[in-house]
């Protein structure tokens, strides 16, 4: 890497604030202050970088200077054409200029090499505009002012404002294009940043959490998306008191990770603009990831590739003043900044050191695999572009954009009763383990306390005390990303000095639903030391088998064979080390082995408090049980004890009396859970014995086994819905659901291509954790397996296999969203039906899609529905996709028009056929009957 600072690059001892490198790279220009008015100057490239040119005075150094401009100018931006050169300024305006051919020179300058002129100056901002932004393949460009407004341009007719987004109550100091073209975002003083949809330029998402300890602190706040859409990095956030650059996640816009280690506030980053590729040094693989650099107010700049952990380079004290700008060569390995100093530096990389640029057509690959669209080609824009609108219906959709379906809501609404959700899964994070959930009563409750337990060796071990569920939760999945993160733990921490203890899994566990964090996480994200574990299976089972006496022996042939039988198990159950306390609504239970001493050996102590007030901590009941617990799980009504001697105890939660009998299994329980109604209790065993018990009528509801999916995995969660569908996943990411009708176990997940081709490429929306509501796609979330390699579909482009498969898994889908009573998700997969055969299908599959739900004119009205959702309103789900293709318009209204007279004839078909009839009416009403039936026909 070479550091270059040229001296004659300046704006006559005046503040620089922007910069900006032209995608061809021969040029790059500045934006400040002049000596009496703002300045816009347009350099050359080559005597910057070579010392040979910059002695030749042959090779002119300014290409060419305007002073157009009231007032500072605070950004200049390059079209991605690099046809037109964007300016904003304090004077309230925006102006672009574009090269002349002719000669002379622009108003107020000397003469220059080359000749810019100002085509077009856009008037809408009534204060300072402070940043700007191109939209991809220059349709729009975004600017931000002091007026707390963005304003979308039409850059195709200059001055035209096609939006005006407000929302904002600050300063907006920073605005960026999503690289894919769907959102703007855009960051203001207000302490917030917010992603503004582009289809109608509307709010879409507000992001506050990390900026609420920031203050006005920086001049601007220039954030930038990752150039594969995937991330958007914020300026100016804080963390622990300390400045850093937020990382915001287009999946679900998580904010769990940053970039840390400047002193002072983050003013400008910028991503490089190319998506990079290099062998890993350890595995020989090729990887893909994207440089980012990093300024800041302390003088200091920091260059971070996704792929390590570490900044790969941090230079201090680049400049006297704050970095105010940064710019990447579109395809070479040169970063430009610009400080408030009035001085600019050149940071020369090699491609050893940051890697290879993705190519044109490789990228566009990885977009089409990630979008669904190529991002210089818009395929679904172009679809039908010819077609003759022939139903005048249809000419008000004819330009609408064809969507995939959206299972979950960005905002649940919220939901009064208790449900049962999957609580929360910590990422594992490098200073400490956050626990965060919130209860789903109506009054919320914070989270009291935690207990920190101090081994002799000096290791901690965190028990949860309060752990409340909520409907709406959100469990992050474990992300494959390589950012740093310095997220802290906010909960009160009580800690306690122990005796040295075996290790034991850890699990969080409430409202009936037992899950085992680190067996969910331990391949999918890198664990705290303090958070491994080595799950315990039993040993395998050796055999000896006498030889055969028929058969002839070798000298060397032993007299007996030994062979290796593993024994199918579902995990190992292990007593529960020290408290272990669970919390739900007001009720607070502690379990602790050993905790009483007897001369016939220890016994268990079961305690139960009362959270509310005004006795809070009131002892309701407590009990002993003589063998140690190694599962237990608690809901509105009941607690379930299950301890190592195989026994099963279901006892009242308000005064600790038996529910059912003292039962025994043939083996340890390692998971239980209850209902959300609570009238279900399941329990899976060692040896793979599922059970499920219906509590309110005191009999067993469900008696299995699930050998038949265990292999060599282990069960990592068991839950159980209130229709007493239960649903299994292991280890190794797959997971499972019991039909008790077909008596045999569904796969729900598994490592089959279609399968993960399906769950990769279909979008359900934000990620919500929610089992009651979405049991299906909330079970499919929870997989450690790792996602597809961009590289591995770039190296396949024969894409004609995927509609194929992408039929076979939502038709799929649909069967076990109807096989588990799942109705809102079974609708949901036939929208995403009507979707995949509005893009890619044929008519015969279509039509056979489409009778099938129109069904007969004379079929009962048992058949009418599926799940209490009529058929015909599935067949209108498809008939909305379908609508917005104009090659299959004839089919929409074909089918449309059936629809609409269906219900009339069916009606009174039921009616004779339905209702009651006396003698003399009949050989009165055959004729009207016989004259309905040659209508229909």
């Amino acid at each position: 890497m070479k550091i270059l600072q040229p001296a004659w690059v300046h704006h006559d001892e005046k503040a620089i604030f922007s910069i900006d490198i032209h995608p061809g790279g021969e040029k790059f220009a500045t934006g400040g202050q002049g000596n009496d008015s703002g300045r816009v100057v347009i350099w050359n490239m080559a005597p910057v970088i070579s010392e040979e040119a910059e002695k030749n005075k042959q090779i002119p150094r300014m290409l060419c200077q305007m002073d157009n401009h009231l007032a500072c100018v605070n950004c200049v931006r390059w079209s991605g054409s690099g046809t037109m050169l964007a300016s904003c300024a304090d004077d309230k305006l925006i102006m672009i200029w574009k090269k002349t051919a002719g000669g002379g020179s622009a108003f107020g300058s000397a003469k220059t090499a080359e000749h810019w002129r100002c085509i077009a100056t856009l008037r809408g901002h009534s204060g300072d505009v402070l940043d700007l932004a191109w939209s991809p393949q220059d349709q729009y460009i975004a600017s931000s002012s002091v007026d707390n407004t963005v304003i979308i341009w039409d850059a195709k007719e200059f001055p035209s404002i096609l939006q005006v987004m407000k929302g904002h109550t600050g300063l907006v100091k920073g605005v960026a294009w999503d690289p894919v073209g769907k959102f703007v975002a855009s960051q203001s003083d207000d302490k917030t940043l917010k992603i503004w949809k582009t289809s109608n330029f509307s709010l879409f998402k507000t992001v506050t959490e990390p900026f609420e300890e920031c203050g006005g602190t920086t001049h601007i706040l220039r954030l930038s998306w990752s150039p594969d859409g995937q991330y958007l990095v914020s300026a100016h956030a804080m963390n622990g008191g300390g400045p850093t650059a937020q990382i915001i996640e287009r999946d679900g816009w998580k904010c769990d990770k940053d970039f840390v280690g400047h002193r002072k506030a983050v003013t400008c980053v910028r991503f490089h603009n190319a998506i990079l590729q290099r062998m890993a040094p350890k595995t020989n693989k090729s990887q893909q990831y994207c440089c980012l650099a990093v300024g800041s107010r302390d003088k200091s700049l920091s260059v971070w590739l996704t792929a390590l952990q570490r900044p790969l380079v941090v230079i201090h004290d680049l400049f006297q003043d704050s970095i105010l700008d940064l710019s990447w060569s579109h395809n070479g390995y040169i970063l430009l900044a610009c400080s408030g100093d009035g001085h600019v530096a050149c940071l020369q990389f090699s491609a050893e050191e940051l890697g290879t640029p993705l190519s044109e057509e490789d990228r566009n690959s990885l977009y089409q695999r990630m979008y669904g669209k190529n991002i210089t080609v818009d395929l679904n824009g172009q679809s039908g572009k010819d077609s003759l609108i022939e139903n005048a219906e249809l000419l008000n959709v004819s330009q609408s954009k064809l969507t995939a379906p959206t299972l979950i809501p960005q905002q649940l609404p919220p939901i009064p009763s208790q449900l049962p959700t999957v609580s929360s899964i910590p990422q594992p994070l490098p200073q400490s383990t956050v626990l965060k959930s919130s209860t789903s009563q109506e009054t919320q409750r914070p989270i009291l306390k935690q207990i920190e337990t101090k081994t002799a060796d000096g290791k901690r071990r965190i028990t949860p005390m309060f752990i409340p569920l909520n409907d709406e939760a959100e469990v992050p999945t474990a992300g494959t990303g390589q950012f740093s993160s310095s997220s802290a733990s906010k909960s009160s921490i009580m800690t306690v000095e122990t005796r040295p203890e075996p290790p034991t899994p850890s699990t969080s566990k409430a409202n009936g639903i037992d899950i085992d964090i680190e067996a969910l996480t331990a391949q999918t994200a890198k664990l705290d030391s303090r958070l491994k574990k080595v799950t315990k299976i039993p040993p395998p089972v050796r055999a000896t088998i006498p030889p055969d006496p028929e058969k002839p022996s070798t000298q060397h042939s032993p007299e007996r064979t030994s062979i290796t039988i593993h024994p199918v198990v579902s995990g190992k159950a292990t007593p529960i080390q020290g408290p272990s306390v669970k919390a739900l609504g007001d009720y607070r239970i502690q379990v602790v082995n050993g905790a009483v001493k007897t001369g016939y050996g220890p016994l268990c102590r079961v305690t139960v408090n009362l959270l509310s007030l005004p006795r809070p901590d009131k002892k309701l009941w407590d009990t002993v049980i003589g063998s140690p617990v190694s599962s237990f799980a608690v809901s509105k009504k009941y607690v379930l004890l299950a301890s190592m001697d195989g026994s099963i105890r279901f006892l009242d939660i308000l005064n600790g009396s038996p529910v059912l009998p003292v039962m025994s299994m043939t083996s340890p329980v390692i998971h239980s859970t209850f209902s959300s109604d609570c009238r279900l209790g399941a329990i899976l065993t060692e040896n793979c014995t599922l059970r499920v018990w219906d509590l309110n009528e005191q009999s067993i509801f469900l008696n299995g086994s699930c050998q038949d999916i265990m292999g060599t995995s282990f069960a990592t969660l068991l839950h159980v819905s209130d229709q007493g569908v239960p649903f299994i996943i292991l280890s190794n990411g797959s997971s499972f659901t019991y039909s008790k009708k077909l008596e045999s176990w569904l796969i729900t997940n598994s490592m089959d291509p279609i399968m993960r081709h399906g769950l990769m490429t279909t979008k359900v929306g934000a990620v919500a954790r929610n089992l009651k509501a979405f049991p299906l796609t909330t079970v499919q979330s929870f997989s450690n397996f790792q996602p597809l390699n961009a590289r591995s579909f770039l190296d396949n482009p024969n894409v004609a296999w995927q509609f194929e498969a992408m039929l076979v898994f939502v038709e799929n889908q649909i069967k076990i969203a109807e096989t588990i009573n799942s109705p809102t998700e079974m609708k949901h997969w036939y929208l995403m039906l009507g979707y995949q055969l509005a893009q890619h299908g044929t008519e015969t599959k279509i039509r056979q899609v489409l009778d099938g739900l129109l069904g007969s004119p004379f079929h009962s009205g048992s058949d009418s529905s599926i799940l209490g959702i009529p058929k015909h309103t599935l067949l209108e789900e498809i008939l909305s996709q379908l609508r917005l293709q104009p090659k299959w318009q004839r089919i929409y209204m074909e089918y449309s028009d059936q629809l609409k007279r269906r219900p009339q004839s069916q009606s009174s078909i039921d009616d004779v056929v339905m209702k009651p009839l006396g003698d003399g009416q009949i050989e009165k009403l055959k004729p009207l009957n016989l004259e309905l039936l040659a209508d229909e026909t």
